[in-house]
């Protein structure tokens, strides 16, 4: 009998820190936005500036100093996003993305 006492006071204890587990996940998961949007726009800095120029309407932006990241992409839903310019560099103006991002950061880009 003492067997069944203590197993089920530990099932109830993880089933509780399970509940606790996913209560959590669902909070952080809320806090990431998911777009499926087009690609409007990308701009470059020339060299190391601060300042990019877009490809197709020769609008500059300014962008932070944040290392590698010389470069931004302009999305359907008028967001912009700094980008490593070597890892999206295969993506077109027009192309029909899925954007997930959080506060104004982007985290994820990917084709549809």
């Amino acid at each position: 009998m003492n067997k069944v006492i203590v197993k089920s006071c530990v099932f109830i204890v993880l089933a509780v820190i399970l509940g606790i587990m996913l209560m959590y996940e669902i909070k952080k998961g809320e806090e990431l936005k998911k777009d499926k949007v087009t690609l409007t726009e990308k701009y470059f800095a020339p060299g190391q500036s601060n300042v990019a120029v877009g490809i197709k309407t020769n609008k500059t932006i300014e962008i932070r100093d944040s290392g590698e990241k010389h470069c931004a992409m302009e999305f359907s839903n008028k967001k912009i996003f700094e980008v490593d310019c070597d890892k999206y560099l295969d993506f077109t103006i027009g192309d029909k993305v899925i954007i997930i991002y959080k506060d104004n950061r982007l985290i994820k880009l990917g084709k549809k």
